[in-house]
């Protein structure tokens, strides 16, 4: 049981956004097969993927792009992405 405890609280902080983007509420949004929780206040964003599995390093920059267009509107601004598979950060641009 108390392991149970340990693996559900673990897994819960997966889908926190950063303190930096506190206090925005998650859209979610899918994109090239993957399923994203999308943080935005223009002009940053925040992206957690709640899926599984691998993803895959030649398509997982555009999933994130078209992801944000979805949810905000605004572009994702070119070379401003960092961060991993499970947290990526950007800039994006809004008309």
């Amino acid at each position: 049981m108390r392991r149970l405890v340990i693996v559900s609280l673990a897994l819960t902080g997966c889908n926190t956004v950063k303190e930096d983007l506190g206090g925005y509420s998650a859209r979610k949004a899918s994109a090239m097969g993957y399923t994203f929780n999308v943080f935005a206040d223009d002009p940053e964003f925040q992206v957690v993927r709640t899926n599984f599995g691998r993803p895959n390093s030649l398509t997982y920059p555009a999933a994130v792009a078209m992801a944000v267009k979805q949810v905000t509107g605004c572009e994702v601004a070119l070379g401003s992405l960092s961060g991993d598979y499970n947290l990526t950060k950007g800039k994006m641009t809004c008309p």
